[in-house]
């Protein structure tokens, strides 16, 4: 059993413890013939095995605002994603935004004055991925930044009663293209080791506030849940992982 009800959080809280759109202009390709015509006209550096991130995309930072732009016509492809971490490695990539194929550059707010480090992600018209990176943007060393975490925003709780997880969320701003939860197995976002405990979309929806009831498929085994919005200027906020407390008996 699903439910979804649109309630204040602290209500919620009490009764606990108690498609992106793509621009006007081209479409994205459909048939063979417009996927081979559309493969055929990318960018030459879209076709090399492992391009250098340096001809592909730039890095740019001042104070809190990192600027990451790219020369590159990217509009026969299906849409950019913009990918970030604090470490370069590949593992545990947040999506800092996801982008229109028409789009040149995006401006990222990061949360604190460590350097960080960016990869863009470009959906090809044959639905493969063209993950290229990381470049580095450098830590605000005089911190100049006026820092904020957008997650402190957030208000994002999961309880579980009997074999149901509640979920339940406030996101600061009205009007979303896309709000996901997702659970895991494990407070890591992937497990490489064990597939079983890779992360799993249980709910999609457009709304800002609201809560959820998932059944998970183990009800002795513990969970945790991340939230991940799209704003409607493509960038991504998230919160997680929250570990599912259990309620009062």
């Amino acid at each position: 059993m699903k439910t979804k009800i649109i309630l204040p959080l602290m209500a919620i809280m009490l009764m606990l413890t108690a498609c992106d759109k793509q621009p006007a202009g081209k479409r994205a390709p459909k048939s063979k013939a417009e996927i081979e015509a559309a493969m055929a006209s990318i960018p030459e550096v879209l076709r090399q095995s492992t391009p250098d991130p340096g001809d592909v995309f730039t890095v740019s930072r001042k104070g809190e605002k990192v600027t990451v732009s790219w020369p590159h016509d990217f509009s026969m492809c299906k849409g950019i994603t913009i990918l970030r971490n604090a470490t370069g490695k590949p593992d545990n990539r947040d999506a800092a935004a996801r982008l229109p194929r028409t789009s040149k550059e995006y401006v990222d707010s990061v949360p604190d004055a460590r350097a960080y480090w960016y990869w863009v992600s470009i959906g090809l018209p044959d639905g493969k991925m063209k993950r290229i990176g990381p470049l580095r943007a450098p830590p605000d060393s005089e911190r100049t930044g006026n820092y904020g975490k957008a997650s402190d925003d957030i208000q994002f709780v999961a309880q579980r009663n009997g074999q149901f997880i509640t979920v339940a969320w406030v996101l600061p701003d009205i009007k979303y293209k896309t709000v996901k939860i997702k659970r895991n197995a494990s407070p890591k976002q992937n497990n490489k080791r064990k597939k079983s405990n890779s992360m799993k979309m249980i709910l999609q929806t457009v709304e800002a506030q609201g809560d959820y009831a998932d059944q998970p498929p183990d009800a002795e085994a513990d969970y945790w849940y991340w939230i991940e919005a799209q704003r409607m200027d493509g960038s991504v906020i998230t919160k997680g992982p929250v570990k599912a407390a259990f309620g009062i008996k």
